[in-house]
């Protein structure tokens, strides 16, 4: 058993070892990525053909969310409706996708639809109403004199409702639904006529539609929870917190973020060099998830109760990011690490080190989730090697200099102070070169604030462990860490849209990263062969 330690111990410090592992990890997610991509049929073509530029939308349609080509124009945007229509779905989901896809037409040239057994013949005369009065040259009255009359088919006024969105006219759209709804009783159109007020934040017309029974399937814990915040019921804001936290949750991004974490959490683990604090694990990543959930209420009060928001001037918005973002978050992850404190006080600082670093890997999870979602999973390796690796060295700096203060009375609450400050400015400061709008040629400086960063927390690491002689070594847990995620990543997106458009997503996602990932290959205290 030592000789097969002792040759884990060697393989996992030579390069060549390395790279072929990652390789082959690499190779093994890549193929699994292309071959699941496969399995979806119900993907459109379209958006299997490479990018010449991005354009990132909203959520129209949960089906066509993401990213679409600029060649999407033309025949090729007439042969992707063709197809949405074709596809197995309730027509009113089919209007929406084209609406999805009209944002990309071009105004002077209008769709050809040549038709398709899929629709009847009521579907068929609203889809060329609805073409007809969204691109090319003629005007919206063929779909509205359709809509209006007191034998208008159903769908044909949701129809002008989309249509009326894309012309940015919502009190109309409001109108077209409400007419929808009282013609045919629909219940697609109840629930776009709930969405387009959620648009608006128009919490009165909400809570109306809230009184409303036939409107009770479509009154969703986050719907009671945004009427509550107009109020500030903190009641009901607190009942729903939860429930409307986790409301449209992807179980695939809640997957990528967990797995994500547990390489984190493993990579923290070999920083500490032994199992001694496992026990103490579970409860420091629940904690941070928690610190999470605080933050979210946090913000209510801040922003909702207080009016303190970004804002517009230069010197608010930098107010805002340093004593709004940074303050709260790293204050809140603090406060949920006390509880573990008195579990502390008779370990060594690497484990203190350690634990409070889990406990900001819990918040960054929990964070994770909403990011993920959002970019379909495009953004977990930005994520892993920043915003991670931000969240666990801050708070693990800022608990281990707490716990030195309680431990000698008071002594070193100086230093507590100076590196909570620190914390706090650093999270501020790289928040505030990537948010605001005046730093945006700057922005490269907050990869610099950042990098100097993780100096510091690996400084401190070397300072508190001597000897780093894992069995299995960490640059190489580090690296197939790197690759999972990003293969992992790549087949979640390859599902959505196709290997082509995954490649070059998650191509640009790694060049992005590059010199972070330099940094952490630099400071790993570990010479390789």
């Amino acid at each position: 058993m030592r000789m097969d330690k002792r040759k884990l111990y060697r393989l996992t410090r030579r390069t060549g070892f390395l790279w072929k592992s990652a390789g082959l990890l690499a190779g093994v997610l890549v193929a699994l990525g292309i071959a699941i991509s496969f399995l979806n049929t119900e993907r459109l073509e379209i958006f299997e053909k490479p990018m010449s530029s991005s354009v990132v939308l909203g959520e129209f349609s949960d089906e066509l969310d993401g990213l679409l080509p600029d060649e999407s124009t033309g025949q090729a945007l007439a042969e992707a409706i063709g197809k949405a229509l074709e596809r197995d779905r309730p027509f009113h989901e089919k209007l929406l996708d084209i609406q999805y896809l009209l944002y990309f037409a071009e105004p002077q040239n209008p769709v050809a639809f040549s038709g398709t057994d899929a629709l009847g013949s009521n579907e068929t005369a609203v889809v060329e109403a609805f073409l007809a009065a969204t691109s090319g040259q003629k005007p919206i009255e063929p779909l509205k004199t359709m809509a209006e009359t007191q034998s208008a088919p159903p769908f044909a006024n949701y129809a002008l409702a989309l249509a009326y969105e894309l012309a940015q006219d919502d009190p109309a759209a409001v109108e077209a639904l409400r007419r929808e709804i009282l013609l045919h009783g629909s219940d697609p159109a109840r629930e776009r006529l709930v969405d387009t007020f959620l648009d608006l934040s128009d919490s009165t017309a909400l809570e109306e539609l809230a009184a409303d029974p036939d409107f009770a399937p479509f009154i969703t814990p986050y719907v009671r929870q945004e009427i509550a915040l107009d109020k500030m019921d903190w009641p009901e804001i607190l009942q729903t917190h939860f429930s409307a936290a986790y409301e449209n949750t992807n179980g695939a991004m809640v997957l990528l973020a967990l797995l994500s974490g547990g390489v984190w959490a493993t990579v923290l683990f070999r920083f500490n060099g032994s199992r001694s604090v496992w026990p103490l694990a579970l409860p420091a990543l629940l904690l941070g998830a928690l610190s999470a959930h605080a933050t979210l209420l946090f913000i209510y009060w801040q922003e909702y109760q207080l009016g303190f928001e970004m804002g517009e001037g230069l010197v608010q918005q930098l107010i805002y990011c340093v004593l709004g973002i940074g303050l709260r978050e790293e204050a809140l992850k603090l406060l949920l690490f006390v509880p573990l404190i008195p579990l502390l006080l008779r370990r060594t600082d690497l484990e203190i080190l350690t634990v409070a670093g889990l406990v900001g890997l819990g918040f960054a999870i929990e964070e994770n989730i909403g990011y993920f979602t959002g970019s379909a999973g495009t953004s977990a390796l930005g994520r892993f090697v920043t915003a991670n690796f931000l969240h666990i060295a801050l708070t693990a700096m800022c608990g281990l200099t707490l716990v030195r203060a309680l431990v000698h009375r008071g002594e070193d609450i100086g230093h507590a102070a100076n590196t909570f400050a620190m914390a706090v400015a650093i999270h501020g400061l790289y928040d505030a070169f990537l948010m605001v709008y005046a730093f945006s040629d700057y922005s490269f400086l907050a990869m610099t604030v950042f990098v100097l960063m993780g100096y510091q927390y690996f400084g401190w690491l070397r300072h508190l462990r001597d000897e780093w002689r894992d069995p299995v070594s960490i640059t190489f847990a580090f690296t197939l860490g790197v690759v999972f995620v990003t293969g992992l990543s790549f087949a979640l997106y390859a599902w959505d849209v196709g290997p082509s458009r995954a490649f070059q997503s998650i191509g640009f996602e790694v060049i992005g990263v590059a010199i972070i990932l330099i940094m952490f290959y630099r400071e790993i205290p570990e010479t390789l062969e």
